[in-house]
């Protein structure tokens, strides 16, 4: 890590259901079990590097611990920290075994496949010296997961924690703030400067969120299709090969019969794996999808917000309804960043977008009208069961 660098890290704290704690807890005893095996197995001559002990001991880790190939590497790094004197908490993770999958929920691959896990931010904090980019950690309350975060600021001096946690926000986290309330926060802090300027500028930030996510969206669904594709062609090619394996069995060819099942057993092995990453995929698509709903609905109570503002604004003289009018112009251009996401979905998933519909305004209305009927639903359903 460069000298530039400000390491900084951020504590989460993981909701797992039984099933998924169970799963944290097998995989954290197997790398605890393979730091204890490998202090008993490596000579104290043996050289302490990373690709002596690959060379002597990758092989017998892996059947010792269970672990996948990742864990294995990371656990050798771990236990030359350990020799070195270290002290070494809980299980390391990079990019590939964990990932931040929505506003609230990340992906942990563990003994039994990857688990998806509710979570809340606990705090944030200066000093990360773990060249892992993250950390599973059992606590006595419930499971951790520290990640990383690398600040590059030469020649700035971070004055507090809060300008960190700003300076640092990823796209997932700024979206939460978005619709955790940042409209009407900002309206509050602006009082008496321009309100209205920093209620456009809010709601061009929540259309740049969307852009983000509806990008992510893109890339999504594009590998998701990529993927299918690639498992189609597996299932023809095996179905081929189930006649001419029958053909040359007919004719006493075993050798060509066996190279054909064998292919048959390799294919069916590729599609295991792909059906693995689609189901990813899927599950990738939907927490977007949610994520662009929250948006969604955190954009109408901007808008609601600067529609009361502006009838406040009327109401006093014509001078405030000039503003608006001023006003109008941005948002209108703020609005074409998601027509543009829109665009880039479609060449990214070789679907064409909808062609300009004259009757926008009624398929507005028509999907308000949906969501009223969701909520007096709710509604009659919150009202039975009172009753009951």
């Amino acid at each position: 890590m460069s000298s530039s660098a400000t390491s900084k890290f951020c504590r989460l704290n993981l909701r797992p259901d039984a099933s998924a704690a169970l799963a944290f807890d097998r995989i954290l005893e197997a790398h605890t079990r393979l730091l204890d095996w490998l202090d008993a197995s490596v000579p104290a001559g043996h050289a302490a590097d990373l690709v002596a002990l690959h060379r002597s001991f990758y092989e017998a880790a892996r059947v010792t611990s269970g672990l996948p190939a990742r864990s294995v590497t990371l656990a050798f790094k771990d236990w030359v920290r350990r020799r070195r004197g270290e002290a070494i908490e809980g299980l390391p993770l990079d990019e590939k075994l964990y990932s931040i999958k929505g506003i609230e929920s990340v992906s942990i691959a563990t003994l039994s496949g990857r688990m998806t896990i509710p979570f809340q931010v606990e705090d944030y904090g200066q000093g990360w010296t773990d060249p892992a980019p993250a950390r599973l950690v059992k606590r006595a309350n419930g499971f951790q997961l520290i990640v990383s975060i690398e600040l590059d600021t030469p020649n700035v001096t971070v004055k507090s924690q809060e300008e960190a946690m700003l300076a640092t926000e990823s796209a997932v986290k700024r979206i939460g703030r978005v619709i955790a309330g940042m409209t009407n926060l900002a309206v509050d802090a602006a009082e008496g400067v321009n309100p209205e300027a920093v209620l456009v500028q809010a709601i061009r930030e929540i259309d740049a969120a969307a852009d983000e996510v509806r990008a992510e969206l893109g890339k999504a669904t594009a590998e998701r299709h990529r993927l299918d594709v690639r498992r189609q062609q597996l299932l023809r090619e095996k179905d081929d090969l189930v006649a001419k394996v029958r053909i040359a069995i007919d004719e006493k060819r075993d050798d060509l019969a066996e190279a054909g099942i064998a292919r048959q057993v390799d294919i069916e092995a590729q599609v295991g794996v792909l059906d693995r990453l689609m189901g990813d995929a899927d599950e990738k698509i939907v927490q977007l999808g949610q994520t662009i709903d929250a948006i969604s609905a955190s954009r109408r109570e901007a808008e609601q917000t600067r529609k009361d503002f502006q009838a406040s604004r009327a109401s006093v003289g014509g001078e405030g309804a000039a503003a608006v009018g001023s006003s109008g112009d941005r948002v209108s251009g703020a609005m074409t960043k998601v027509a543009r996401a829109q665009a880039a979905t479609a060449r990214v998933t070789g679907v064409p977008a909808a062609a300009p519909n004259n009757d926008a305004r009624a398929l507005d209305e028509l999907a308000e009208l949906q969501r009223q009927r969701e909520v007096r639903s709710r509604l009659e359903r919150l009202k039975s069961g009172r009753d009951a």
